[in-house]
């Protein structure tokens, strides 16, 4: 490799970096970006086989992870203070050097025989996850309390799930035909699984376990995707209140309300229009007026036809990246059939950039391998304008957030 002297873009790259951490403030934004050039520069000084190292090494860290999430260990080292390996092991209710997985649940995902607590732990430390104060003697820090329970270690325990599909990926395109992958009874995490012929979210729901964890992920995510500060709900305030009698946001599949119930904060309950929910009748029925003010419920499929007529806007968000796009197009029909003539359809999902570029933000891509593993897809501008074009829509204009990929697309009918 060229020494830096003679590397002017690793040179340019140190730079910049160092300039933008002296102007860091802390904001989320900033640190974003600070990621990105971290991993550019690192990109910049790797040889060859780095990358391979790397990978090694990241898979190795979530092995000793899971071993520490589903053994329980992690639980039991006290968050103010610290504790010995022996003592873990005693506590956890078996031998410090081999450890099973024996106490957080009765279906174990994986194999029982497992490395032991110390160098699982001692992986964890030199990521900086937890802290070993003394030889064998281990501590909580904020990273590792990330783990517990509470923390995002369900969003952890479904990505390793998840890596049993990926790791099946190759034997997967061997067995199965190219529209295979447009069958929604046959993703590659049921076939992963051996529940061909059920849908990913029905093979998720056939382990009740597996379907907790789903949903106290889905829970965890939404908290860290922003619902507002693109389209501009609160300017339709007058247009809403010239038509109250038409529904406000018909929010399509919208789990258990958040987008409505943060919406209200520009439009407060609904301008006087109605606000309603839709999604399958277990996610309504688990849901109370005390979890959802002002807001009506609806059990719906959305490959049906859409019920609610003439809205103001009918809100469809993280759905489409579910799908492929003829599934795609099926969906969006449905609404433009219960369109009237200024209805919008508000689309709001991330959208990938048109080329990929070194130590460009991880998110959208990572998303977009794993959405593959239950026939879904995260789609470009291009993508979004070739589905909405068929199903009868055009952009009127695309609101990204601040930062990040996420954006809401507007769109209305095509003029006849």
């Amino acid at each position: 490799m060229a020494s830096p002297g003679k590397n002017p873009e690793l040179i340019a790259a140190a730079d910049e970096f160092a300039a933008a951490v002296k102007e860091f403030d802390g904001n989320p934004a900033e640190q974003m970006r600070l990621l990105k050039q971290a991993d550019k520069l690192r990109f910049l000084l790797e040889s060859p086989m780095d990358p391979i190292m790397k990978q090694w090494e990241v898979s190795s860290l979530i092995a000793a992870m899971h071993l520490l999430v589903e053994s329980g260990t992690l639980e039991k080292i006290p968050v103010q203070s610290s504790i010995t390996s022996k003592e873990l092991a005693t506590l956890v209710g078996i031998d410090e050097s081999a450890i099973g997985l024996t106490t957080l649940s009765s279906k174990s995902l994986f194999a029982d025989n497992l490395p032991n607590i110390a160098r699982a732990f001692r992986l964890a430390v030199m990521h900086g996850i937890g802290v070993e104060a003394e030889p064998n003697v281990f501590a909580h820090n904020l990273k590792s309390q990330m783990y517990l329970r509470g923390g995002a270690v369900e969003f952890f325990r479904i990505c390793v799930d998840q890596m049993r599909a990926f790791i099946q990926l190759p034997e997967y395109f061997k067995t199965h035909t190219h529209d295979d992958l447009y069958d929604l009874t046959k993703s590659p995490y049921a076939y992963s699984l051996g529940l061909e012929g059920l849908t990913y979210y029905e093979a998720i729901s056939h382990d009740p376990e597996r379907l907790r964890m789903f949903n106290m992920t889905m829970m965890q995510m939404e908290q860290s995707i922003p619902i507002l500060g693109m389209f501009p709900f609160a300017s339709l305030k007058e247009e809403v209140e010239a038509e109250p009698e038409r529904p406000f946001v018909v929010d399509i599949g919208g789990g258990r309300g958040q987008c409505l119930i943060a919406i209200q904060q520009e439009a407060p309950n609904g301008f006087g229009s109605k606000l309603i929910l839709q999604d399958r009748p277990d996610v309504i029925g688990s849901l109370t007026p005390e979890d959802i003010p002002n807001i009506e419920t609806m059990s719906y499929d959305f490959f049906t036809s859409q019920p609610v007529k003439n809205a103001h806007v009918y809100l469809l968000r993280r759905i489409l990246h579910d799908f492929y796009e003829p599934v795609c197009v099926k969906i969006l029909k449905n609404i433009a059939d219960a369109m009237g003539p200024k209805s919008r359809l508000v689309v709001a999902d991330m959208i990938l950039p048109e080329k990929t570029e070194v130590g460009a933000e991880l998110i959208p891509y990572w998303m977009d391998f794993s959405m593959m593993m239950l026939n879904g897809k995260e789609k470009s501008r291009k993508e979004f304008e070739e589905i909405l074009d068929e199903s009868g829509f055009e952009i009127v204009k695309v609101w990204k957030y601040s930062f990040g990929t996420q954006a809401q697309i507007e769109c209305r009918l095509k003029a006849a």
